[in-house]
């Protein structure tokens, strides 16, 4: 009975912080929206790293793709 008390219990916790933003809930995970934001960053470092390499070996093709924004989706 007590098992079931707290598990109600952090069920409506969890509700609640994620109706506030404080935690993202997607397919069924629980996320923290700093963690989300540092795999945006990472992302973004890996990308800026193929541009500098795109650049550094004349490989035009590979800039454009990663410049271009209409391709950016396709990319990941």
């Amino acid at each position: 009975m007590f098992e079931d008390l707290f598990r109600a219990a952090a069920a409506k916790a969890i509700e609640m912080a994620v109706n506030e933003g404080h935690l993202i809930k997607e397919d069924g995970i629980i996320l923290n929206p700093n963690t989300i934001n540092l795999v945006n960053e990472i992302e973004e470092m890996n990308r800026q790293h193929l541009i500098d390499m795109a650049l550094a070996n004349n490989d035009r093709e590979l800039f454009m793709r990663l410049t271009d924004q209409t391709h950016k989706e396709e990319i990941k």
